[in-house]
């Protein structure tokens, strides 16, 4: 991987590895239990995390696995591309399915993604950044916060031009009312971009616009829902209720 690719990323994963450290005693309580969150095995964490997409891409990807501190590199890829599995605590605060109790704290939320070279130098280590301020005791209003004031400062990179996830593992369980819900590509722009560009709607549209309920966030987020999972597999009508 080329330096200029991985430089933002390892910033990011040093900002996680300081997380014990950030947590002061004063607001120990606030900090949660990272327990519920970890999956006590690392290789059955890292194949998750590929199986957010097509091996073809992922069996040559870096792989990011969380532990008590935050993140960490599992594996070095060499294609520029970044996997691991989103917990619920990354979740937009103002999505609907995320502000259900116990939505942003829910752990039985896995959500692999595989970030393209442009997602990870620039979405990727916003995302991860955004988890150590939650995670360190940051309540999900302030750390949406100090996220927006990020991106208006230049301290976050705007998404890059191309950049994109894949979403695709068939043992995706992104929220409690419809776990698998269908296999999809995640298109970021930043809001220069305008989702009707590409006749972007709701849930029932070719291209989801899934930053609706939050139109000023700086990050514009599109779903494009495709018909196989990593493994090949269709996905089935079922999906989608």
């Amino acid at each position: 991987m080329r330096a200029p690719v991985l430089a933002p990323l390892l910033g990011a994963l040093a900002s996680l590895a300081s997380l014990a450290s950030l947590a002061s005693s004063a607001r120990a309580q606030q900090v949660p239990d990272l327990g519920p969150y970890l999956i006590a095995e690392r290789a059955a964490e890292v194949a998750l995390a590929r199986s957010a997409a097509p091996r073809a891409v992922s069996d040559s990807a870096t792989v990011l696995v969380l532990t008590r501190t935050g993140f960490v590199e599992a594996v070095r890829g060499s294609n520029g591309f970044t996997c691991l599995v989103v917990r619920s605590f990354s979740g937009d605060v103002n999505d609907p399915d995320v502000v259900k109790d116990p939505g942003f704290w829910n752990p039985r939320v896995r959500a692999p993604h595989c970030f393209n070279p442009p997602a990870a130098r620039t979405v990727l280590p916003a995302m991860l950044t955004h988890a150590t301020w939650v995670l360190s005791g940051t309540s999900p209003a302030a750390a949406a916060e100090r996220t927006r004031r990020a991106y208006a400062t230049g301290e976050f990179a705007p998404p890059a031009p191309g950049a994109m996830a894949y979403m695709l593992s068939p043992q995706q369980h992104i929220v409690d009312a419809n776990p698998h819900w269908l296999p999809h590509l995640m298109l970021y722009f930043d809001r220069s971009f305008r989702a009707a560009t590409w006749g972007a709607g709701d849930g029932g549209a070719p291209v989801i616009d899934a930053s609706a309920g939050d139109p000023d966030f700086p990050v514009l987020t599109l779903l494009v829902p495709v018909r196989r999972w990593s493994d090949g597999s269709m996905a089935t009508p079922a999906s989608s209720h």
